[in-house]
């Protein structure tokens, strides 16, 4: 009797998908595609965040007091609240509070393998608890020099760099020690993080600034039957060059990944090799537009000076970006000789 293998639920699911990939094209890539416009959707609903916060809190400066504060200010309102609503309440609330307090540690008892770095764990508890502490108990720190909120920033940053310290030392001996696809795992979070940060600073810390400039000029030019129109023009583009950098290492950093994702499906294929060329046409292109642009806004505004109240000029050499071009161009050129190499090899067996 014949075996037949009869195809389960999951296989008739693969074939299907396989089966709707379009001729010529890798499985890989259309999954590199939906996972391309995830990015971008993903990026662009924290684009709209950013413009929502910064539209939102009255400066740049109280904006970033509200996120170095967030959530401590909040939880030591709530603490605070439920202390003073009576005995019952204040003592849900001290438990609420050792508890929140005692997760570091938790966290500590809970590593298998502990390592130096771990102690750090003991420290960030005791600032967490002094942290928590002033929030629950705000006024009481007795810092003449800044106001409630730049307090409670102060103390939310202390926390956080005591806490990032802690983060990247611990990221290091991982990646010391990770094997190759871990590492290209660890690559692909950190671009993510990496496409965060340019958006929130394109659209949040940039934009931020923008609405500040807009403020500072309105204020110092109050006389009726000015032109400031033109300024406020040139403001804007401004803060858009300033701003487009960002944008563009946006789309370089995605065009990396798309092609270590190919590296990491397929190190030989022919798809790996056309994405290894195309990082440094794409970081060419970024990098051409970024300076042009920049150079361009400082020939319009010098063609309209008289006419501007508010002048801005800038001047910026990219060295990291022309620095990232020849790393891409040289690891295109390691690629295609790889594959060069490997094909040749291939030839013989």
């Amino acid at each position: 009797m014949d075996n037949h293998h009869i195809p389960t639920t999951g296989e008739e699911n693969l074939a299907h998908r396989l089966s709707s990939i379009p001729e010529g094209t890798s499985p890989s890539s259309g999954l590199q595609h939906r996972y391309c416009w995830k990015s971008i959707l993903l990026l662009s609903a924290l684009a709209v965040v950013c413009v929502i916060v910064v539209l939102s809190t009255a400066s740049l400066a109280s904006g970033l007091s509200f996120v170095m504060a967030f959530p401590f200010s909040q939880i030591g309102h709530g603490l605070r609240v439920l202390s003073l609503s009576g005995e019952v309440g204040n003592a849900i609330a001290i438990v609420i509070f050792i508890t929140l307090c005692l997760i570091p540690i938790v966290a500590l008892l809970l590593i298998r393998k502990r390592k130096t770095e771990d102690a750090l764990l003991i420290l960030v508890s005791v600032v967490l608890f002094v942290t928590m502490y002033y929030m629950v108990n705000p006024g009481i720190t007795r810092m003449a020099t800044l106001a409630g909120p730049l307090e409670q920033a102060l103390l939310g940053g202390m926390f956080y760099s005591l806490l990032l310290a802690y983060v990247v030392v611990r990221a290091l001996r991982l990646f010391n020690r990770a094997t190759a696809p871990k590492l290209g795992w660890y690559i692909s979070i950190m671009l993510h993080l990496l496409n965060m940060l340019f958006v929130i600073v394109a659209f949040g810390v940039i934009f931020a600034q923008m609405l500040g400039a807009f403020a500072a000029f309105e204020a110092g030019n109050t006389t009726p039957g000015q032109q400031l129109g033109a300024t406020y023009v040139f403001l804007v583009l401004h803060h858009i060059t300033r701003a487009l950098p960002y944008v563009l290492n946006v789309w370089v950093v995605m065009t990396v990944q798309q092609m270590l994702a190919a590296l990491s499906a397929a190190p030989y294929s022919n798809e790996t090799l056309a994405a290894a060329k195309k990082v440094p046409r794409i970081c060419t292109v970024a990098l051409t537009v970024s300076v042009l642009a920049l150079a361009g806004f400082n020939l319009l505004q010098l063609m309209f000076a008289s006419q501007l109240h508010v002048v801005n000029s800038n001047i910026n050499f990219p060295v990291t970006p022309m620095l990232f071009v020849l790393g891409a161009l040289l690891l295109t050129r390691y690629i295609a000789e790889s594959k060069s190499l490997k094909d040749e090899n291939d030839q013989f067996v």
